[in-house]
């Protein structure tokens, strides 16, 4: 797994859709039942700058999440795209909050982070979330292996069945709580 080349491809999926995203839809509704439009693609913006930050050798405070996100999407996706490209950046470890964890399980669950939300966004803004299956699988992946401790802690809601023969991706987002056929 090339995870610098997963980060560009979900960072371009998730791109794609905030391009989109009509002023006229900040209020609307999304999956994530207690955001908004707007406060969706905040989270995004604050997920690229963590993404950042840890690319950058410096920890990624708690309190980051409560902040406002520097935007567009795309220059920040950019930036910590950039970040990760310096050479030893993925054999130290990576701060979050007062956590340290590995720097391939860090960029992994921002990772999915960016997918799990492009899909919320793409879904509540009318749009198709283009992800391809390796970028999917790293998802997946990450949500099996910490869904359990996810859904402990309240990032996920409990895991709903995805249909027979669902894609990669439908069974990442069924696996966080989310009902994939659901429009």
């Amino acid at each position: 797994m090339d995870l610098p080349d997963i980060m560009d491809r979900a960072f371009a999926a998730t791109t794609k859709v905030t391009r989109n995203v009509d002023p006229g839809q900040l209020g609307a509704p999304t999956p994530c039942r207690e955001w908004d439009v707007r406060t969706l693609t905040n989270h995004l913006l604050l997920v690229a700058e963590a993404i950042e930050l840890a690319g950058r050798g410096e920890p990624v405070p708690d309190d980051h999440w409560a902040g406002t996100g520097a935007g567009p999407f795309e220059a920040r996706a950019a930036a910590a795209t950039a970040a990760w490209a310096t050479a030893g950046v993925w054999d130290r470890p990576v701060r979050m909050g007062a956590m340290p964890m590995p720097a391939p399980m860090a960029v992994s669950m921002l990772v999915s982070d960016v997918v799990i939300h492009g899909w919320d966004l793409a879904r509540a803004t009318g749009q198709e979330f283009g992800c391809d299956d390796d970028v999917a699988m790293v998802t997946l992946d990450f949500l099996t292996g910490m869904g359990e401790q996810g859904r402990a802690m309240g990032i996920f809601a409990a895991e709903v069945k995805a249909g027979e023969g669902a894609s990669v991706l439908d069974r990442a987002i069924a696996l966080s709580g989310r009902r994939p056929d659901d429009t």
